[in-house]
C-alpha cells in the first residue's frame, strides 16, 4: 500500500528501496515528504464490524488549506521514526463491501462525504471522513462516501468534496436574491474559486478581492464582474480607491463570502449596504500554523467592539459555516456532472513527484486551482 506522507528523519535511511523521501521548505519549516510503502490492510466483508463499511482503493487525492497545519505540526513535533499520511480530498474505487452495505457495489467511484453537523447515522462522527486521504487503501462507513458519475474526471473528483460541499452550503445559507451584489474575498483561494463557480448559476453581480491582479482574466471568464485589488495592511478596504469607487456606485454589498475571517472581517464589515441587513458568511481562519513557524499573525482591521457595533447598527447577519450537508454535496456533484459547476485544476503530479506536489500546493504564488496527486 502506498501513501504520501510527512516523514520523520529516520525514514530517509529506510531499508525499503521503494520509499522515496524528499525535502521541501514550507513557511520556512523544513519538511520531509515521501512516497511510503506499507503492508496492504486486511478487510473481511463477513466481519460484523465491517458490515456497513466499504473498502476503497484511492486513485487520486489533494490537500486543502486545513492540511497545512497538520503538515507543519508533524514536521515540527513528530517522532523521527514515524510518518503522517496526508490529504483530505480523494477519489477512489470500491474494491470490497461489508455484508449490509446497500449504497455501493464493487467498481463504483466514490469521494468523501463531509456531512456536518449530522453524519446521518447515529453514533457516526460528522465532518471530514479522513485526514489521511492519500492512504491507498482505506475503509469507510458507507454514509461517509458518495458515488461519482462518469462525467466527472478523477482529477476533478479528487479536488471536489470539501470545496464543493462548503461552497454550496454557504450559498444555501445566504439565500441570495436576484440582482444582488456579492463580494468574495481571497479570490484565488481554492474555496473562493469553488464559490465563484457556484455563483455563476445565480443572477447576481460577483465582485472579488485579491492582493494582486494575477489571473484577472481567468476570474472574469468565470463570471466575475470585477476583481478589486486591495492592500493586506489596510485597516479598511474603503482605503482602496477602486473599492471606494465601487462602493459609491452600488451603494454597498448585500452579501460577503469570506474564507478567512481573521484576515478580513475587520476590513470589510463597513462594505455592506447601510442599515438594510446584509449577510456575512465565513468558513475558516487564516492563522492555523503560526505556532509552528515562529511568525506571529498580525491583525489589521477594526477592533472587535467596533465590528460588533457596525453589525448592530447596520443589521448585518453574521453566519458561520462548517462544510455542509449531504444534500449540498449531492447538488454540487449533479451540477458538476452537467457542466454547470466546473472544478479548477491547476496541475497533476504522479510517481516520485512528491516534492513538486507539495511545492505547487503550498508555495507557488502562481497556482490557480487545486493541485492533484494521482497514483499510477
Amino acid at each position: 500500500m502506498r501513501s504520501i506522507s510527512i516523514c520523520g528523519k529516520n525514514l530517509q535511511n529506510s531499508h525499503d528501496f521503494r520509499n522515496i523521501v524528499q525535502t521541501i521548505e514550507i513557511e520556512g519549516v523544513s519538511v520531509l515528504c515521501g512516497l511510503i510503502y506499507t503492508k496492504d490492510p486486511e478487510f473481511d466483508p463477513k466481519d460484523p464490524e465491517n458490515k456497513f463499511k466499504v473498502l476503497v482503493k484511492k486513485r487520486a487525492f489533494s490537500c486543502n488549506y486545513r492540511d497545512k497545519n497538520l503538515i507543519l505540526k508533524t514536521a515540527c513535533h513528530s517522532p523521527e521514526d514515524r510518518f503522517y499520511i496526508v490529504g483530505s480530498d480523494f477519489v477512489g474505487e470500491v474494491v470490497d463491501i461489508g455484508a449490509e452495505v446497500t449504497n455501493f457495489q464493487v467498481g463504483d467511484r466514490v469521494i468523501g462525504n463531509n456531512s456536518y453537523p449530522d453524519s446521518g447515522v447515529p453514533g457516526l462522527l460528522p465532518g471530514v471522513p479522513t485526514n489521511n486521504a492519500s492512504k491507498e487503501y482505506q475503509s469507510f462507513h458507507q454514509a461517509k462516501l458518495l458515488k461519482i458519475p462518469p462525467q466527472i474526471s478523477d482529477e476533478s473528483a479528487a479536488a471536489f468534496s470539501i470545496g464543493g460541499q462548503t461552497a454550496y452550503s454557504m450559498i444555501r445559507k445566504l439565500d441570495i436574491q436576484p440582482g444582488a451584489n456579492v463580494l468574495v474575498t481571497a479570490a484565488k483561494s481554492n474555496t473562493s474559486l469553488f464559490v465563484i463557480n457556484a455563483l455563476r448559476q445565480y443572477d447576481v453581480n460577483i465582485y472579488a478581492t485579491s492582493t494582486s491582479r494575477y489571473f484577472e482574466q481567468e476570474l472574469k471568464d468565470m463570471g466575475l464582474k470585477q476583481l478589486i485589488q486591495v492592500n493586506s495592511d489596510d485597516d479598511s478596504w474603503l482605503a482602496s480607491p477602486e473599492m471606494a469607487q465601487i462602493y459609491e456606485q452600488i451603494g454597498g454589498f448585500n452579501y460577503i463570502i469570506d474564507p478567512f475571517f481573521d484576515l478580513h472581517i475587520g476590513k470589510i464589515i463597513s462594505l455592506f449596504v447601510p442599515r438594510v441587513g446584509g449577510k456575512y458568511i465565513t468558513c475558516g481562519l487564516y492563522d492555523q500554523y503560526s505556532q509552528f513557524t515562529g511568525k506571529d499573525f498580525e491583525y489589521h482591521g477594526l477592533p472587535l467592539g467596533q465590528i460588533l457595533l457596525t453589525m448592530m447598527l447596520d443589521n448585518i447577519h453574521l453566519i458561520g459555516n462548517c462544510v455542509g450537508t449531504t444534500e449540498d454535496l449531492q447538488q454540487a456533484i449533479e451540477d458538476c456532472a452537467t457542466g454547470c459547476f466546473p472544478v479548477i485544476i491547476d496541475s497533476v503530479f504522479t510517481g516520485n513527484q512528491i516534492k513538486d506536489f507539495f511545492d505547487r500546493t503550498y508555495n507557488a504564488k502562481e497556482r490557480f486551482g487545486k493541485v492533484i496527486y494521482r497514483y499510477k
